[in-house]
């Protein structure tokens, strides 16, 4: 008798704290973690700036393509510039951490804008290049004649191949001049390049094929109407047909024709908007877009707008001015339901950003339990457990969306990439520290759920991983669900 009531007890015991764990994870709460280091390795210097992507090895081998400096990021524009004393390096690291070769790019200034870097595989053999921005001219940095695009072999990092890149227009301040981009798409799975300059005023963008001739060139001049570029270039597929598209600006343009499919807000806009974010609406099979704007401050229009995929406006903040540089689209509900953040400068005290946060769907503005937000807005998303719901990285500290801390990666981390990196459960951070150590942080417990494993394998999140150049990292590339 005294074993079965210890038996009934106990089992009573055990539906309890069924019922209130099933009742945490309901309400987002993420279930025991146990992150750590996955893979660690050394660039061998001090680094101040650093960007990474993966890439292919043949055999079914991969690695990461890696562009760092000693130098900070230069940025072009003039209240952001400065003279580096150290040219950018670029080097091959297999998954074990060990580095295949690099070079030092001597003529070419250490900047996300100045030097992007595309892993991908043009010729189809199953194994990437690597194309990148280089100046051969080493002793003047700014002598455009001797800026090229190049492609290196992975394996050896010999250069393979030189063509001279496009020169923006002159007439143009140097901040908006020197900001170029490398994008990578499939038409019917051949593989089109495409390399662009030019983000606030003139921009140009060429296509190349296979074989690096010419496919398609645009120009926007100054004077053009509808807005410019932007400082991601997601990819996607609007109509499933297997020629993607990919959004420059406010633009979608096709990879096959360079050919606008739609402007969002149809040529009203005429700015630069600091994020351009796609989001898959699964069960309308159609894709919503979220942009937050920076400039154009005449409060003729709304700020951050939520599109649909015929460029019309779903919803809309009411906040008409000012310069919103943030934004994100999660899913952080209690549920996993998105969930929108826009926010800008704090023109007033000059304090930490001014945040508004919504329903993604109906545009209700809402509360939250958890951070949005540090002063300089270090943050991002990922799924580091593979259960759909994301983490928010705030600084070097973790979150989920209940708002409790679930790590600290250290106080000097800054991020590389929280995407599927290696082979294991769910997403992974890589992230450098300034005395030149990489790491790859990572769950032992997570656990992808069968839809986490189709979305992870989608064309449309790896091409975004892999194809959409080391330049800005600030937004979650995709969320195809």
């Amino acid at each position: 008798l005294k074993i079965f009531k210890a038996m009934k007890t106990k089992f009573i015991f055990s539906l309890i704290c069924l019922f209130f764990s099933a009742n945490l994870i309901i309400k987002g709460q993420s279930p025991k973690r146990d992150i750590y280091t996955a893979l660690e390795f050394s660039l061998g210097i001090p680094v101040q700036f650093a960007r990474s992507a993966p890439l292919s090895l043949g055999d079914g081998k991969k690695g990461f393509v890696m562009l760092f400096s000693e130098e900070r990021n230069l940025d072009p524009y003039e209240g952001s510039f400065f003279f580096p004393k150290n040219r950018p390096k670029l080097a091959v690291f297999d998954l074990e951490g060990r580095e295949l070769w690099r070079r030092e790019l001597a003529g070419a200034l250490p900047g996300i804008w100045f030097i992007p870097v595309l892993p991908f595989d043009m010729d189809k053999d199953g194994v990437d290049e690597i194309y990148y921005v280089n100046n051969i001219n080493t002793d003047r940095p700014f002598a455009y004649e001797g800026y090229m695009l190049e492609r290196a072999d992975v394996l050896s990092g010999e250069v393979t191949g030189r063509w001279p890149w496009k020169a923006p227009t002159h007439n143009q301040a140097n901040s908006y001049k020197w900001r170029f981009f490398l994008i990578g798409g499939y038409v019917n799975d051949e593989p089109v390049l495409v390399t662009t300059q030019g983000t606030y005023r003139d921009m140009k963008l060429q296509a190349w094929n296979a074989d690096m001739s010419s496919r398609w060139e645009i120009y926007y001049p100054d004077d053009f109407n509808g807005p410019r570029g932007s400082h991601t270039t997601p990819i996607i597929d609007i109509d499933h047909d297997g020629k993607e598209e990919f959004m420059y600006g406010e633009r979608c343009i096709s990879f096959d024709t360079g050919k606008e499919l739609f402007v969002l807000d149809g040529n009203t806009w005429n700015d630069h908007s600091d994020v351009v974010l796609p989001i898959y609406q699964k069960k309308k099979r159609e894709w919503s877009f979220f942009t937050c704007r920076e400039k154009g401050d005449d409060g003729r229009l709304p700020r951050a707008v939520m599109f649909n995929q015929r460029g019309e406006q779903v919803w809309a903040i009411k906040e008409m001015k000012g310069h919103f540089h943030y934004g994100w689209v999660g899913n952080l509900g209690s549920n996993g339901e998105r969930i929108a953040m826009a926010g800008r400068y704090n023109r007033v005290s000059g304090g930490d950003p001014e945040r508004w946060v919504y329903d993604a769907d109906s545009g209700i503005e809402i509360t939250v339990p958890f951070p949005l937000g540090d002063k300089s807005d270090r943050s991002s998303l990922l799924d580091m457990d593979g259960d759909g719901i994301h983490e928010l990285l705030i600084g070097q500290t973790l979150y989920n969306n209940a708002g409790d801390i679930l790590f600290d990666f250290g106080e000097s981390m800054s991020v590389l990439s929280q995407y599927k990196i290696l082979d294991l459960p769910g997403e992974q951070l890589m992230c450098y520290y300034p005395n030149g150590i990489v790491k790859i942080w990572a769950d032992r417990n997570g656990s992808e759920t069968t839809e986490m494993k189709k979305r992870f394998s989608d064309p449309i999140y790896v091409n975004n991983v892999r194809h959409s150049s080391t330049g800005y990292n600030r937004n979650y590339p995709i969320l195809n669900y």
